[in-house]
């Protein structure tokens, strides 16, 4: 299979909480334990809180810009017409949503994904590692953004970084983690935060 990138990833990390792994022909292929159990989870969640997600609707609807986004007829999130607009509809959310505290959100610039609590990256890392048999002193995470802290805090990786590029509250994150906030922008960041650790951990 021809590939533009100089290495094909073995795992991905889907909508922040599915797990998929490449099998021998190539083709992906999801890791069925875990994707079943969260796919019943967010099931049951949205009945649940179906209330709060239709409180949740009415508002976004006589909202110009907010659009709310479904996927397989259930609420997927929202997508704003700017971070401003995102922060007012965040903080509507946090208002809203204690009488259902499983109702939580993965949040990246002008998106929105709603999520059961107990599914996200950092969770989703956890898993991971178990399946391969990796103990987080062996893992490096690296993100810039809201939805990437839940990984990035010390719980799933020993080794959490960020670039320059990240927003005051990841690296915020990961400096009380003991991570490394890199002095460099995106992947130059990563490449930077990597050596920092590489020789760190050979001292």
């Amino acid at each position: 299979m021809n590939s533009p990138h100089p290495v094909l990833p073995d795992f991905l990390l889907t909508n922040e909480r599915e797990i998929f792994h490449r099998n021998s022909a190539g083709e992906w292929v999801p890791e069925t334990p875990w994707n079943e159990a969260c796919y019943k989870r967010h099931d049951d969640l949205f009945v649940e809180a179906e209330p709060l997600i239709g409180r949740i609707r009415a508002m976004v609807d006589g909202h110009p810009g907010i659009t709310w986004i479904e996927e397989n007829g259930q609420p997927a999130g929202v997508v704003t017409s700017d971070e401003r607009v995102m922060e007012e509809f965040v903080a509507f959310l946090d208002r809203e949503s204690h009488a259902h505290p499983e109702l939580s959100h993965q949040r990246n610039t002008i998106y929105l994904r709603f999520a059961h609590r107990d599914y996200h990256k950092g969770s989703s890392l956890a898993e991971l590692c178990r399946l391969l048999g990796v103990g987080k002193h062996e893992v490096l995470a690296a993100g810039d953004h809201f939805n990437d802290i839940p990984m990035l805090d010390g719980r799933f990786a020993k080794f959490p970084c960020c670039p320059v590029n990240a927003i005051p509250e990841v690296r915020e994150t990961v400096q009380l983690a003991g991570g490394h906030c890199a002095s460099k922008r995106a992947a130059d960041g990563v490449a930077e935060s990597w050596h920092v650790f590489h020789l760190t951990s050979n001292q």
